[in-house]
């Protein structure tokens, strides 16, 4: 097997694209995981993030979040931000 070093790096990332990872609950073996399932992990589980919860952008401006930063929406802005738990980067 070659050095992970010397493969092409692929630019082009699809859900069905795979990675290599190590599997801590069976034994610690490699696995293959599909990048689609590592999405809809983490999407699935962004509470380990522990958000701050703001309206909308002004709000995350408001509360000394600086452009980069996540938060997660509360709900009360306009639609589209209507919706509790969207995650937001502040613009």
């Amino acid at each position: 097997m070659a050095r992970i070093s010397t493969y092409v790096i692929d630019t082009v990332v699809n859900g069905t694209d795979k990675l290599v990872g190590t599997d801590a609950e069976d034994n610690n073996i490699t696995k293959n995981y599909k990048v689609e399932d590592i999405v809809t992990y983490i999407s699935n589980n962004l509470a380990f993030l522990d958000l701050d919860s703001f309206a909308d952008d002004a709000a995350a401006g408001s509360g000394g979040y600086e452009a980069g930063d996540l938060y997660q929406t509360t709900g009360t802005g306009a639609a589209p931000l209507n919706v509790a738990g969207i995650v937001m980067i502040k613009q």
